[in-house]
């Protein structure tokens, strides 16, 4: 039993780890906390099942890719238009305006879907597939598959490619990549642009195991907070395996405890890590050498 409960904390945590990795790309190229990254979940989510889905009809993979293209741009805007004007002021403030920027999101949605939340079907059905001995719900299943595609694929593009190159030259020194002619704007609203579609897939990914309202993604994206500073602050690894730990820590908590205090379990590992890892779990220096 304790194994089909961490199972189903593994695919939890990668939506954790997706939403965690956004953070991380985001503080290293621009130095500030996505406080949004949620309500970027939320309102990916509406997107993909009012919009995309229910009232156009598109097939599952293309109102995912259509979802995902449309976060990219609204996040690249944001970049563009909001925080490219508080460069020149106290990280703070750019926090703050992304904490405002969620709250107009959510709004926002609220405005244009209704408040009612929305049931969505998985695609991939109701199918639950047996590994020795474990089961395991098919869009579960896909949750995990799919993170393990994105982690990947992201780990090949930074290492490897010439835009990969860029973004990592960006987050080590702004000013010397500037004077190297490297597009520094650009690549700052293509980090943002890619937190927003990596928080557009968790929202994607989440939308068939729990209703569609305008407050799923506020817990998730202040979990993805708790699994980037567990697994260690601004580090790529690190949000990874925070985000896994942390589904897989609090589902087998709320099985042996209670599952009224789930929430609460997953708040109390931060403050363990506080007190006796406050650097987490692959520091940003490690996380490189890694």
């Amino acid at each position: 039993m304790l194994g089909q409960v961490i199972v189903s904390g593994l695919a939890m945590g990668c939506i954790y780890a997706l939403i965690a990795l956004g953070y991380a790309y985001v503080w290293n190229t621009m130095a500030i906390v996505n406080f949004a990254a949620g309500e970027f979940l939320t309102f990916a989510a509406y997107v993909f099942v009012a919009s995309f889905t229910m009232s156009m009809g598109f097939p599952f993979w293309l109102a995912a890719i259509l979802t995902c293209a449309f976060m990219a741009v609204l996040g690249a805007l944001f970049s563009m238009l909001v925080f490219a004007r508080l460069q020149k002021q106290k990280s703070l403030v750019a926090i703050i305006a992304t904490v405002g920027f969620g709250i107009f999101l959510r709004e926002l949605a609220r405005i244009i879907y209704g408040p009612q939340p929305i049931l969505y079907e998985s695609p991939f059905g109701d199918g639950v597939l047996e590994f020795a001995g474990l089961y395991m719900p098919v869009q579960q299943l896909v949750v995990i598959c799919t993170v393990l595609v994105i982690m990947v694929a992201q780990y090949l593009v930074l290492r490897y490619s010439m835009i990969g190159k860029v973004m990592r030259a960006t987050a080590l020194d702004r000013e010397t990549a500037a004077l190297m002619g490297i597009p520094v704007g650009r690549v700052l609203a293509g980090a943002f642009a890619f937190s927003s579609v990596l928080a557009a897939l968790a929202g994607i990914l989440l939308a068939p195991l729990f209703y569609v309202t305008t407050e799923m993604g506020t817990l998730v994206g202040l979990k993805g907070f708790v699994a980037m500073i567990i697994g260690g602050f601004g580090s790529v690894p690190g949000a990874i395996v925070g985000g896994v730990l942390l589904g897989v820590v609090e589902n087998v908590g709320a099985f042996e405890i209670s599952s009224s205090y789930k929430d609460a379990i997953a708040f109390s590992v931060l403050l363990i890590f506080l007190l006796l890892r406050p650097q987490g779990l692959l520091p940003e220096r490690d996380a490189d050498r890694a």
